[in-house]
């Protein structure tokens, strides 16, 4: 167990020298490689077989068919049309934040895209109006967590391929709880209003201007509709549904918004191959880490404290809920995946859980660590928005990491919040 923690705290300090995350994941599998007289070819072949999956081929296709709408100028129509809707109440422009986040995770399927788009875009219209830089980052980093729950989602993607279970049942597994997560949240962005005393002029609701402004933004919200349907009704594969979704976000953009050129597409292209990279790097590397401390037997001396120690489903997925929570201090979501995906569903089976209702659970649990510092990439965003140090936000951003935890425990004992909509399938 102790030469398992060294290989995270090697990790950690490479982080915080300000390696790429992927290039600390890296290093550090190649230095307990030689250490633990690995031979590098195995480790090559980890280093590929990791992304050797036709299953993986999803994600870039939906980040594809996001950034081709995010240069349709889907945004701006998904904020026109959240603030119309929630505008008017107490949190004002909070409130719109959240739900565009909902809004825009049915589209993109990232919390680092949501963060960069939806934080560049309301930041600054929330300083502008007199909301202060700790309370506008701590609303766009707690609510872009909402982005890789509500499907399509790419930690969900992942998932499925590590563990083999059907994507699109765990597409329709997070819809529920990050629904139930974002309505959470507004009730905490309404308190830290009143808290603050802010008394910033609201947008007076309007029935008409909501409709409007539904009908301007109905090509927008059409989009998710189409993915989940197509998912549901047996229409299409998920990886199916993210070529669809290239094909209507180009029908969008060329015809719809009019505002998608020609010109656009290599760019699109170009924008779309680096954050693939990036996230099959990731999990290329974390195949690495994930192999050796499989050596190390960690994986198995956790599902062995799980389930034969203590003997009880609850305080086990409880014991895995603060494993995750703490290692996802300073590991990205993606790493935490890669490396426990196939415990957690061991663990689970062994008590008997659904197997899709304890892998939602568990994913949303190990997303927390993309809005935890010091390497929590969503909170790192907001913070590079507003031009904050991450150690402000941190206080602001506890109540939305407290509902996300008290989400998934109601998640955990009521099972038909996760299971309801996958049973349809």
């Amino acid at each position: 167990m102790i030469k398992a923690l060294s290989v995270f705290v090697v990790l950690l300090i490479f982080i915080l020298l300000d390696f790429p995350i992927y290039m600390a994941t890296i290093i550090t599998g190649v230095i307990y490689v030689f250490a633990g007289g690995i031979s590098l070819q195995s480790c090559a072949i980890k280093l590929f077989g990791a992304i050797n999956s036709q299953s993986l081929m999803a994600i870039p296709f939906f980040i594809i068919a996001g950034n081709i709408m995010m240069k349709s100028k889907i945004t701006g129509k998904l904020v026109d049309f959240a603030n119309a809707a929630v505008g008017s109440l107490p949190g004002g422009l909070g409130h719109v934040n959240i739900i565009t986040s909902m809004l825009f995770g049915g589209i993109q399927g990232s919390g680092a895209a949501d963060a960069s788009a939806i934080g560049g875009m309301l930041i600054p219209a929330m300083e502008e109006q007199g909301y202060d830089k700790d309370y506008a980052v701590a609303v766009t980093a707690g609510s872009s967590m909402l982005s890789p729950i509500i499907p399509p989602s790419i930690a969900m993607i992942l998932y499925s391929y590590y563990t083999e279970l059907p994507v699109g049942k765990l597409f329709l597994g997070g819809l529920v709880p990050g629904i139930v997560i974002g309505i959470m949240m507004m009730v905490v962005n309404a308190l830290a209003y009143r808290r603050r005393k802010y008394s910033i002029p609201l947008v007076k609701f309007s029935l008409k201007r909501l409709l409007v402004t539904t009908w301007k933004s109905l090509g927008a919200l059409l989009m998710p509709l189409i993915i989940l349907f197509g998912i549901v009704f047996g229409i299409v594969t998920p990886t199916e549904s993210g070529v669809l979704a290239i094909l209507y976000g180009l029908i969008y953009g060329f015809f719809i918004s009019r505002t998608l050129k020609l010109r656009d597409i290599p760019a699109i292209l170009r924008d779309s191959a680096v954050t693939t990279a990036v996230v099959l790097i990731t999990i290329a590397a974390a195949g690495i880490v994930s192999n050796v401390l499989v050596r190390m037997h960690f994986q198995n001396e956790i599902q062995n404290f799980a389930v034969q120690v203590l003997d009880n489903r609850y305080l086990a997925a409880l014991f895995l809920f603060l494993v995750f929570i703490v290692l996802g201090t300073f590991l990205d979501p993606t790493i935490l995946i890669a490396m426990f995906a196939t415990t957690v569903l061991s663990v689970g089976n062994s008590y008997g859980f659904d197997p899709v209702h304890f892998g939602v659970i568990m994913v949303i649990i190990m997303q927390l660590g993309a809005i935890t510092p010091p390497v929590g990439t969503f909170l790192f965003i907001s913070c590079s928005v507003a031009k904050l140090p991450i150690e402000k936000s941190a206080k602001p951003l506890l109540p939305y990491i407290a509902v996300v935890i008290l989400a998934v425990v109601l998640s955990l004992f009521l099972p038909q919040i996760v299971t309801a909509l996958p049973s349809l399938m």
